[in-house]
């Protein structure tokens, strides 16, 4: 393997680890007295200012990309940036993070319907496989069987997240899309932080950033709200978001997406060493077959959609 790949395949775990830590940093600031859009509010607002500050040095054409792809960026700020965030950190509220973060991932079985239905390029036998595979999971993690073994909140707030994640690697991956995937998200978390708190103005959310809050505890330790906020802020938004930009342009998406699937991993083990949450076998079941089938779906081969003969319309 060439010294690229290699670079590229680490960052891609730094990225997923990084994501990954995200749930029990914001989950013990919820348990502290903040609420779920207050920590999304200071993750995004804390990443934007991070982010427009590298780019201001790196990424000169960001007015360019603005006014030629600003209907993209604003759909990506509202949906991939402060929709999946929103959704996730109200889903952490009512269930635990690995599920709600498993109820996310099935955004890849929403993508494969839109290319289908939007795009009209059907999925091939091992895409329909794993689709199928990863349902099955789902039902196994919320226990269909005793009418659901989860809260119900938390069920829709999870599968809210997996459309705004379906978003996000939509407009990600534009056929032709030429804006830069840093911009993507310098542009996309400035946008989803404005949004959130003119949403909490209105008084559509409720955003609660409790600078008294003492009790944010991880791993029996109160490590205060500061730390916790700016672990959320730099380990689990910034490094993430930029070592998975590099890590995509070394070795592409799709493989980047696949060592991406460390994130839930990483989520299992924070919060079963920092929250004490231990899934049940069912959840462990199911979130292996969730992660198979989303594996499956993303290593298949598209089927091919026959071109029109010639002059034919």
């Amino acid at each position: 393997m060439r010294v690229h790949e290699r670079s590229g395949l680490a960052l891609a775990a730094v990225s997923a680890v990084g994501f990954g830590l995200s749930g029990s940093l914001g989950k013990a600031l919820t348990d502290a007295g903040w609420s779920a859009s207050g920590a999304v509010f200071v993750r995004l607002g804390g990443g934007a200012v991070i982010l427009l500050g590298i780019l201001a040095f790196v990424r000169p054409g960001v007015v360019a990309a603005i006014r030629v792809d600003g209907g993209a960026l604003a759909v990506y700020g509202l949906l991939a940036a402060a929709g999946v965030q929103v959704t996730f950190f109200n889903a952490l509220v009512y269930v635990p993070v690995t599920i709600a973060l498993l109820l996310q991932y099935l955004g890849s079985i929403l993508v494969i319907a839109w290319v289908w239905v939007v795009r009209g390029q059907p999925p091939g036998r091992r895409t329909v496989l794993g689709a199928a595979v990863a349902l099955t999971g789902l039902a196994l993690v919320v226990q269909v069987w005793n009418g659901g073994g989860l809260r119900w909140e938390g069920i829709v707030w999870g599968l809210a997240s997996a459309v705004c994640q379906a978003a996000y690697f939509l407009v990600a991956d534009r056929p032709g899309s030429q804006t830069p995937l840093l911009v993507l998200a310098g542009v996309g978390m400035t946008i989803g932080t404005v949004a959130v708190g003119l949403l909490g103005i209105a008084g559509v959310l409720r955003v609660v950033i409790d600078t008294s809050a003492t009790g944010v505890t991880l791993g029996g330790v109160d490590i205060g709200w500061p730390v916790a906020a700016t672990l959320l802020v730099v380990v689990s938004s910034v490094i993430p978001y930029l070592a998975g930009a590099a890590a995509i342009a070394r070795i592409g998406a799709t493989r980047g997406s696949l060592v991406g699937l460390l994130e839930v991993v990483t989520s299992a083990v924070a919060s079963w060493l920092l929250l004490g949450q231990v899934p049940t076998a069912p959840e462990v079941l199911g979130g292996a077959l969730i992660l198979t089938g989303v594996a499956f779906s993303n290593t298949a081969r598209p089927v091919s959609v026959a071109e029109p003969e010639s002059g034919a319309r």
